[in-house]
């Protein structure tokens, strides 16, 4: 009998813009980073928001609340999506 093939899902780190729409990481330098869990995507994101947070304090800068970055599966991910919402 074969063995059954496990392909894990791989992530990437997103920001939604008003205007480009879904932006990964290292996307502007076409060289998106790929996390290979979900949890490592978070960590990234969590690291990079703390320094964040503490550079808007030392300047005197009202800090973020939380990240505007969130995982998602690289297998969901379309440069540019943008959600519409008519209300």
């Amino acid at each position: 009998m074969g063995k059954d093939i496990v392909v894990k899902e791989q992530w990437v780190v997103v920001i939604d813009t008003l205007c480009e729409g879904w932006q990964a990481w290292g996307q502007a330098s076409d060289d998106v980073e790929v996390f290979a869990s979900e949890a490592d995507a978070q960590a990234e994101i969590d690291d990079n928001f703390v320094d964040l947070q503490r550079n808007q304090i030392e300047s005197g800068m009202e800090p973020d609340e939380e990240p505007d970055a969130f995982p998602i599966p690289l297998s969901e991910y379309i440069q540019g999506r943008k959600a519409i919402y008519h209300g």
